[in-house]
């Protein structure tokens, strides 16, 4: 094989996983599936070229059938991916989830989203008579709802976070929805009092490993004295944790 073919395969190698990439981004901001033909518009490729691909990540479980309807999303193999990752920021994150915990004496946690679901991934729980307990895992509200979830969807791309707030907000509330989320970036609280005498408090945490949120969950009565200190204490522990980690763009 000549150089200038070794690099012609190179070159159409990396065009095939840009390709590849384009489209799991797709699928990704569209969780409840997508056409092939509404994935080929979008993303400026051939219908059929974009079938091989799809079922080039079929095969690897990395794209799966959304429905009777034809559409495809992201496949159960991608979920594993995240889930691996989630338990490499897990680890590094303890420490720092533990100390702040322990500075504030609230009860913290590190939250991330997978598809369009909010995920409790690991937790720190104050030490004190009244403080909150709550579980790890899926949180089962709509992801905007919660201080966590709002604190990613700020970090997120207009279109991605107008594509989850979409599913379960009116259309003519989204937008405004979106400028609050703006207004609210680095320090988001709850949109509803979902869980009555609580309230949280959210910054972003962007690393190597991806986009996440530091939340402070506490009652509402020791919140009315102490946000704007919290919301500082949450910022200082991120900025250590970045430094730590490596800051990275939204994911």
């Amino acid at each position: 094989m000549t150089d200038s073919e070794k690099s012609g395969e190179k070159s159409g190698g990396i065009q095939v996983i840009a390709r590849a990439a384009a489209i799991l981004r797709l699928m990704g901001d569209h969780p409840q599936g997508l056409s092939l033909s509404a994935i080929a518009g979008e993303v400026g490729l051939a219908r059929s070229t974009v079938q091989r691909i799809i079922h080039a990540l079929e095969m690897e479980g990395l794209a799966e059938p959304s429905g009777p309807s034809g559409g495809f999303r992201l496949g159960p193999s991608l979920s594993q991916l995240v889930y691996r990752r989630q338990m490499d920021i897990v680890g590094e994150v303890r420490p720092h989830l533990e100390a702040l915990c322990a500075e504030l004496g609230e009860s913290l946690s590190l939250c991330g989203i997978s598809g369009d679901k909010l995920n409790t991934l690991d937790r720190a729980i104050a030490e004190q008579p009244l403080r909150v307990v709550f579980p790890l895992g899926t949180i089962p509200h709509p992801v905007w709802v919660l201080a966590p979830g709002r604190a990613i969807l700020a970090e997120w791309p207009v279109a991605r976070a107008r594509a989850v707030l979409a599913q379960d907000m009116p259309p003519d509330e989204v937008e405004a929805e979106l400028d609050i989320l703006a207004a609210q970036r680095d320090g988001a609280l709850d949109k509803y009092q979902i869980n009555e005498g609580l309230i949280a408090f959210a910054v972003p945490l962007r690393t190597h490993m991806g986009l996440y949120s530091l939340a402070a969950i506490l009652p509402t009565q020791r919140a009315e004295q102490r946000g704007d200190d919290i919301l500082a204490a949450l910022r200082r522990r991120r900025d250590l944790i970045e430094a730590s980690l490596g800051a990275a763009g939204a994911d």
